[in-house]
């Protein structure tokens, strides 16, 4: 067999108990001729203390040889010449078992050659077991006791709006990347910002993420999730069974307000939003409830071909009607729109709670001085790559095909960058007025909202609507009446 010699000896051994290179070296060279085994190389660590592998370099170089399948045993003078770690020893017994490689210690007489030899190493792998489970035991509970103690983990980098230098236990806020965050929840709770159009909007301002990565949907809403912005700590991420948070020893970003309303308004956006997101006329979609059996209603099209066009009618039905187990009959956007309209109508006062009422920040968060000099230097290189490519075009260095992507796509960014920068441009006031009108005059200003800015306001303030059709016995189509509207937070 292709043998490796390992020596070491410290300083203070070599002076004290005689246990020199030579002497050691000389001993094993010897035993391996007795042996008839062929020796690959002798590796040397003089003047070196056993209680790590990583301070070693010699034993590092024969780890390595193992792996490369140069050596298949391994002799050595003692055990304590290889380590005198247990768990060193451990790391040892795995590697050798590995890489299907012989072990020899010369004083013990360990042969894993000999069946007593492998049934000491066997013996020496149950205890490296009971270690390592002991070993992972501890770590759990030195975990454990870390969050409860109110120490962030941290295990891969700390949240995005935080840093936690190194043997620095407590984290400390990055101002910067906290202003997006205060931002990111802004963005979403106050201004009704879908997940993908923040990333959008983030990823357009060349604000990357802690990895240095760009931003995107399922970004965002782990920043909406994560306690850590309101001062906990959380352990178990992975597990929802075991999962708990408490409070940390770090300083907050947001308040416990903003982060609950985003939660509340993440977990309605998943309860009401269908797989595919309705279109515009659809915005009642997900919000409707049949008065009949309770059950939500859900969207159909109808198509009537004229003469000169395709007419298509939109429109909600109870599922239970095509199993037969609901006599509700299907009612018509349109129907639909005008019962909400008729609802509305007769509220005189709607009071809401502090929950839903105009915050500070909302109020405070108002400097886009900033944001708006990125967008429009964007819209002029935007501008400028437009000029380029129609010249390459022209030249015949690009196709028309190409040409058109490109230019399809920079303006889809051009649009995309108005619409952000007409929303920058709303002033204090506008805010407040808006948000007051369309809570305490939901009718008045119900009409001025666009299909999208009714479905946004749905989505943050109402809880379900209750829909029946009064279809008489002589009627042919029936009309749609609201029963009730669940307003959240009122």
């Amino acid at each position: 067999m292709e043998t490796a010699i390992y020596v070491r000896v410290s300083t203070e051994e070599q002076a004290q108990e005689g246990y020199s290179i030579r002497a050691q070296e000389q001993k094993l060279k010897d035993y391996a001729r007795i042996k008839n085994w062929s020796v690959y190389k002798t590796y040397i660590d003089e003047g070196i203390s056993g209680k790590n592998i990583k301070d070693r370099p010699a034993v590092n170089e024969l780890l390595e040889d193992m792996r490369r399948g140069n050596v298949q045993n391994v002799l050595v003078f003692k055990i304590d010449r290889l380590t005198r770690s247990t768990a060193d020893l451990i790391y040892f017994v795995d590697i050798f078992n590995e890489y299907n490689c012989s072990f020899n210690s010369l004083m013990e007489s360990i042969d894993t050659q000999s069946p007593s030899g492998r049934m000491f190493l066997k013996i020496i792998g149950i205890f490296a077991e009971f270690e390592r489970e002991n070993i992972i035991e501890r770590v759990k509970l030195g975990v454990e006791r870390k969050v409860k103690e109110g120490y962030s983990l941290c295990t891969a980098f700390p949240s995005f709006g935080y840093d936690r230098p190194k043997n620095q236990k407590i984290q400390t806020i990055n101002q910067i990347e906290a202003e997006i965050v205060k931002e990111i929840f802004d963005l979403y709770v106050n201004q009704g910002n879908t997940l993908v159009n923040i990333a959008r909007i983030l990823n357009m301002r060349k604000i990357q993420t802690k990895g240095n990565k760009t931003w995107s949907g399922t970004k965002i809403r782990r920043i909406l999730t994560n306690c850590n912005y309101v001062g906990n700590v959380r352990h178990h991420m992975a597990d929802n069974n075991q999962f708990y948070s408490i409070q940390g020893l770090h300083e907050p970003i947001i308040s416990q307000k903003l982060f609950d309303s985003a939660t509340t308004l993440l977990s309605k956006n998943q309860k009401i939003s269908p797989h595919k997101k309705p279109n515009e006329d659809k915005y009642f979609s997900g919000f409707l409830v049949c008065g009949c059996c309770g059950y939500k209603l859900k969207t159909y099209n109808t198509k009537k071909r004229l003469k000169t066009r395709t007419l298509i009618t939109s429109g909600y039905v109870c599922p239970n009607k095509t199993l037969k187990t609901c006599t509700a009959s299907s009612m018509s956007h349109k129907k639909t729109e005008k019962a909400f309209e008729d609802y509305i109508s007769q509220i005189t006062d709607l009071s809401v709670s502090e929950e839903i009422s105009i915050t500070e920040q909302e109020q405070i968060k108002l400097d886009n001085d900033e944001p708006m000099q990125i967008y429009t230097a964007k819209l002029r290189q935007l501008e400028t790559k437009k000029h380029e490519v129609l010249t390459l075009y022209v030249s015949n260095e690009i196709e028309f095909n190409d040409y058109r992507a490109i230019k399809n796509q920079i303006e889809k960014d051009k649009n995309f960058i108005n619409a952000e920068l007409k929303r920058l441009q709303i002033t204090k006031e506008d805010i407040i007025v808006n948000q007051e009108d369309i809570i305490n005059n939901i009718n008045e200003n119900w009409r001025l909202l666009s299909p999208n800015e009714r479905r946004q306001f749905l989505i943050q303030f109402v809880e379900k609507i209750n829909i029946v059709n009064t279809k008489e016995p002589n009627e042919f189509f029936g009309n749609a009446q609201i029963t009730d509207i669940v307003f959240r937070g009122i």
